[in-house]
């Protein structure tokens, strides 16, 4: 505390006491006044601040949005990793189906080809058989066909036998690998959605703006807050026990609150007093001195937004 602050805290604590005090009374009214315990909002992210949606005095609730960052890079980003994910699904769909639609019916096709083959070199050896029989050709014509019959035969096999590779799904460890590359994909879409919702900042409590420390078009960042937002329940009133008075008044005791302008009958409830004095140097004081050391405490009015930051305020002990 400055010294500066410690004369307005003795000068109130003095304003403060009844005429009765220096015969022995003790004082009951103390002057205090409002302190806020702001929440500095400030984004995750670096960039230029594109819209604010509030002006210092506005209340917000939470969840309102208060401002955004410009998010133009962070979209792209995102754009480009939802294509990736789309492609690498694609791909996993196709390995798990084993072939495309066009390259089954192109087997097929193939397939049928060679069965014609087939009935076509099974007819003609079965032809040149029975001329063979009857003398009317040669042996080598039978031969010829015997041997093509064979071919049509492994051709069929061959065909059938591709038609089943595709249509088979590829190997487990070709799957294993498109579906990595699916999580790793999926993981990067969630990070460019987290970052694209950071540049948005919502209000996280209820609260006073109290002041607009950037505006549009500046730089914020993690450690360069936009504005600051004082929650109804962060507002107290700070005051000073002398230090005769200390053995009387404990934390969770009620107190009267009273101040220009302010409806009557406000009470609070005290939440800290300081385990110091203040301006107390390490030596013995003499019972005169010790009149003058104060306790710094802080009351939680039950009403917090009768009061503001820097109000004089009178604190009536029970």
């Amino acid at each position: 505390m400055t010294r500066l602050s410690f004369l307005f805290a003795l000068g109130s604590l003095l304003a403060a006491c009844s005429p009765t005090e220096n015969s022995g009374e003790q004082v009951h009214t103390l002057q205090g006044y409002g302190v806020g315990r702001t929440l500095y909002l400030a984004p995750r992210t670096n960039g230029p601040i594109t819209t604010l949606m509030v002006a210092e005095g506005d209340t917000v609730s939470p969840g309102d949005l208060l401002f955004t960052l410009d998010d133009g890079t962070v979209k792209s980003k995102l754009d480009q990793a939802e294509a990736a994910l789309m492609a690498s699904h694609a791909r996993l769909a196709d390995l798990r189906a084993g072939g495309r639609l066009q390259d089954i019916k192109a087997a097929r096709e193939n397939v049928a080809q060679a069965e014609a083959s087939l009935v076509l070199a099974e007819e003609n050896h079965t032809r040149s058989a029975s001329l063979v029989r009857k003398g009317q050709a040669p042996q080598a014509r039978l031969d010829q066909d015997t041997a093509a019959l064979a071919q049509a035969k492994a051709a069929l096999r061959a065909q059938k036998a591709r038609l089943d590779l595709i249509r088979a799904p590829a190997r487990q460890d070709k799957i294993a690998a498109a579906e990595q590359e699916v999580q790793v994909q999926d993981a990067l879409v969630q990070q460019a959605r987290t970052a694209l919702d950071d540049l948005s900042v919502q209000a996280p409590n209820a609260g006073l703006v109290q002041t607009l420390i950037r505006r549009v078009g500046e730089i914020a960042g993690p450690a360069q807050p936009v504005l600051a937002l004082l929650p109804p329940e962060n507002m107290r009133i700070r005051f000073f026990i002398p230090q005769t008075q200390l053995g009387q008044v404990r934390v969770g005791d009620p107190v009267r609150l009273s101040c220009d302008g302010c409806a009557g009958g406000a009470k609070g409830r005290i939440v800290f007093i300081a385990p110091s004095a203040e301006f107390t140097p390490p030596v013995i004081f003499t019972e005169k001195e010790r009149t003058k050391l104060v306790y710094m405490a802080e009351v939680q009015p039950e009403e917090p937004t009768q009061f503001h930051p820097g109000q004089p305020v009178a604190v009536k002990l029970p």
